[in-house]
């Protein structure tokens, strides 16, 4: 078992969780992984965006903790990476149906990442933009139907919300705003989605929760906001999920 305090170099953001499960991995293990995480940053380099597979490519180490981390709570399964077999555990790329209703729930808390919030009255803000009703959204934690979530950015496909602050609450512990409007309000020539900066990495073990509330430039200048704002946003999380064979075969992914 590792202490969060091992993970101090990877900028982790785990609210009060003390401790994660870790085992060390085979070299078939690593072989697979290795051989998978490089096509993912290659296809993500091809096929999406030269700049996103370089951004994922560079947190390559993160992610390597995370696959072993995985290691640890899925009873030292070996790894089937992004092919996986009965039996083993396997990765892919983050979806919105990875964030659970609840810890023991595979009920998904999204189908999409499109969604109309509305902040509250006379505020910027819309709590729980990222969350499930007015609360967390979890990594699942059922028996062999068990996931690890890790992420490191968060995406926006449409440019037009003006997201000012992200506010983070992992593991019941609230984490300050912190400032992107820069990276939300200025975009380079001809990408339309925003790649949106976290002040540290999130690591949920099975049964992990968190939430998100953003902070919107409603242009009222030195006028308080009146009245409440809907606002359409396509904001996720930019990472990837370890799970189980029957968690990643399963039929509610749909």
């Amino acid at each position: 078992m590792a202490k969060i305090s091992d993970f101090a170099k990877m900028n982790i953001m785990a609210g009060t969780a003390r401790s994660l499960e870790t085992a060390p991995t085979t070299q078939d293990d690593n072989d697979v992984w290795n051989r998978d995480f490089d096509l993912l940053v290659d296809d993500l380099s091809k096929l999406a965006d030269p700049e996103l597979g370089a951004d994922l490519a560079s947190e390559k180490d993160w992610y390597t903790s995370a696959f072993q981390v995985a290691k640890g709570y899925f009873n030292n399964k070996p790894f089937g990476g992004m092919k996986p077999a009965t039996g083993q555990y396997g990765f892919r790329l983050l979806g919105p149906q990875d964030l659970c209703t609840s810890a023991t729930s595979d009920t998904p808390a999204f189908y999409s990442w499109v969604q109309t919030v509305t902040t509250t009255s006379a505020k910027s803000y819309a709590n729980y933009a990222l969350g499930y009703s007015a609360g967390d959204v979890y990594a699942q934690n059922s028996s062999e139907k068990r996931a690890v979530i890790a992420f490191h950015r968060l995406l926006s496909y449409k440019p037009s919300p003006k997201i000012i602050l992200v506010e983070f609450n992992v593991n019941n512990y609230p984490y300050a705003p912190y400032n992107v409007e820069v990276f939300s309000k200025i975009g380079k020539v001809d990408k339309l989605f925003r790649i949106i900066p976290m002040p540290g990495r999130v690591l949920l073990h099975p049964g992990g929760q968190f939430h998100v509330n953003l902070y919107f430039d409603r242009e009222t200048g030195a006028t308080v906001p009146s009245g409440t704002a809907n606002v359409d946003i396509e904001v996720a999380p930019f990472g990837l999920v370890f799970g189980e064979y029957d968690y990643l075969a399963a039929a509610n992914l749909v």
